[in-house]
């Protein structure tokens, strides 16, 4: 405990690591005061082409959320993705539980080995929650961007590939 406050919050002499470090205490106030609010959450995992943690946190009364994923790409790559998503409609298909058709733009950043890769994409999906805290989505999130490899620059294109590719997720609803 005392190494992680020493590394977070005591000056580095290295600028890199002083910028990995404003962005970890940005994520944490972020993620401190997104739960601080009553609004609907729900956690659990995406599965597809990437296998991810998958946190959702609601904004406002209009059936908005962000999204945040960490986890494993099946081209073994590590990857954090975040995306704005609006609800576009809740059609009332069934009696029980609720459907809504989702779309917003992402974000996504992950790496391996000697490199790493920025992307932006769009996510567009269904969901459905039951009438018990729990919730099933269908999406797909591709995204095109830049990756950075032993100190040259190219074209990321693996997210439109696999990003293309629809992805699972299971979730627990809690907050409502």
């Amino acid at each position: 405990m005392l190494k992680v406050f020493m590394i977070l919050f005591i000056p580095l002499r290295t600028s890199n690591m002083n910028i990995i470090r404003k962005v970890i205490l940005a994520a944490m106030f972020t993620v401190s005061a997104l739960t601080a609010s009553a609004q609907p959450r729900a956690l659990g995992v995406r599965m597809g082409t990437e296998w991810q943690v998958s946190y959702e946190h609601g904004i406002g009364p209009s059936g908005d959320f962000l999204e945040v994923d960490m986890g494993y790409e099946l081209i073994q790559l590590v990857n954090m993705a975040a995306a704005y998503d609006f609800m576009i409609a809740r059609p009332l298909w069934t009696s029980r539980g609720e459907w809504g058709f989702y779309a917003g733009p992402a974000a996504k950043v992950g790496g391996a080995g000697l490199g790493f890769y920025l992307a932006l994409g769009a996510q567009v999906g269904l969901e459905y929650t039951f009438d018990f805290p729990l919730q099933i989505s269908l999406d797909m999130r591709p995204t095109v961007g830049a990756a950075f490899v032993s100190g040259s620059v190219s074209f990321y294109g693996g997210g439109v590939i696999f990003g293309g590719l629809p992805s699972l997720s299971i979730r627990y609803r809690f907050g409502e």
